[in-house]
């Protein structure tokens, strides 16, 4: 048997100065998370197993009017893994144990998504998995072995932009988290959303909370941005979790100089797994992805519902305006 209890989130930050191995597994991603949406609360659970030993899970928990216990490991894409007491990184079976025993427990609705480059693996465990795919390139061989493995036209196209002019730089201050945001909403609508998948707030929580850890990087062209990108680092994986361009320089293939300038600079941070996520439908990015050499890695969003509880979704799904309807559905990825 093993005993569900909350953990302290001051004790969670504190076990963070070693560093989980990805950004969403830390206090930094769950507090922004908190300072953007009055939803959500940075709420770790601790699994007490029976010879005393102890693992935490990092998870937010979603509050509602109504009481019900509603826990997810992240909202927005985000991904969660399994530490033991002192900091470290549980082994697989222990994140086993631990997210089973979460699944089993009397919370109302839990989402787990463990860290798709973890040992974790919950096939058979009680409740609804969703498949998903990321996208990742194996930064071990150092930065010559990774650039190496890029398709010889990506290649090509990245040094054609540097001889056209196209610069790329790590930006700072709050002038460079509006730019940024400002080209993320040019290109949300051209990918045909009225606005991002996330907040402007969120974006300065992220900066204001995960200090170096959180860059906003532009690629540049007679000194104007004209593609972008928010770099989020844990101690093993450089996670590139938003991108933008404005569409109008395509041609000068900004992403692709930008993305080598990443690669670099991830390597040189001395991180193994540079991650640039699902491709959400679009086909053209998962072809970009491929030219980059990255590899695609399986991983599945557990979720469980008491049957009480998937009954009252239901019904407010149903009575939802479409706009609700998909700020819920963001927050329950």
């Amino acid at each position: 048997m093993i005993r569900v209890t909350p953990f302290d989130v001051a004790s969670w930050t504190e076990l963070d100065r070693t560093c989980a191995p990805t950004f969403h597994a830390r206090p930094a991603w769950a507090l922004a998370l908190a300072d953007s949406n009055a939803s959500l609360t940075p709420s770790p659970l601790a699994c007490t197993f029976d010879d005393g030993s102890m693992s935490i899970v990092p998870l937010v928990k979603v509050r509602g009017r109504l009481g019900w216990r509603v826990y997810s490991g992240t909202p927005l894409g985000g991904y969660t893994m399994v530490l033991n007491e002192d900091g470290s990184v549980a082994d697989g079976v222990r994140a086993r144990a631990s997210y089973a025993a979460l699944l089993a427990s009397g919370i109302h609705s839990i989402a787990i998504t463990p860290w798709p480059l973890g040992e974790a693996d919950l096939d058979g465990l009680p409740g609804k998995s969703v498949r998903r795919e990321t996208s990742v390139i194996d930064l071990s061989g150092g930065v010559e072995a990774a650039l190496a493995c890029m398709d010889g036209n990506t290649r090509r196209m990245a040094g054609q932009a540097q001889r056209r002019g196209v610069m790329c730089e790590r930006a700072r201050g709050e002038t460079a988290i509006d730019r940024y945001y400002a080209m993320l909403e040019e290109s949300a609508i051209r990918w045909g959303r009225e606005r991002p998948t996330f907040s402007k707030r969120l974006l300065e929580a992220l900066v204001a909370r995960g200090g170096d850890d959180v860059e906003i990087w532009f690629a540049t062209f007679e000194g104007e941005p004209i593609a972008g990108g928010v770099m989020l680092y844990g101690s093993d994986e450089a996670n590139f979790w938003s991108a933008a361009m404005r569409s109008d320089f395509g041609t000068l293939r900004p992403s692709n100089a930008l993305n080598v300038a990443l690669i670099t600079a991830a390597a040189q941070r001395g991180v193994r797994w540079y991650n640039l996520g699902e491709s959400e439908g679009l086909p053209g990015v998962a072809r970009f992805k491929q030219g980059l050499g990255a590899r695609t890695v399986q991983y599945s969003t557990w979720r469980r519902e008491r049957p009480s509880y998937a009954l009252f979704s239901s019904l407010r799904a149903w009575l939802m305006p479409k706009r609700k309807r998909a700020a819920a559905a963001r927050l329950e990825r």
